[in-house]
């Protein structure tokens, strides 16, 4: 077959993928969670580029 001449989409982003274990390592620290704490609280939130989120979200990170 030949070739198609689309044009094809280009990704100009340089962020890596974070792959299967990153996954696994989030899942495994919500399980570890839910086994020391009474309550557990998991959300995400898309498009965190207010600097009041870019803060919150440093504090939470350690968390």
């Amino acid at each position: 077959m030949p070739k198609s001449k689309r044009d094809r989409p280009v990704t100009l982003s340089k962020t890596k993928k974070k792959g299967r274990d990153h996954k696994k390592s989030m899942v495994e620290s919500i399980r570890q969670a839910v086994e020391n704490y009474n309550s557990v609280f998991v959300f995400t939130v898309e498009n965190m580029r207010n600097l009041k989120f870019k803060e919150l979200r440093e504090q939470l990170k350690s968390t």
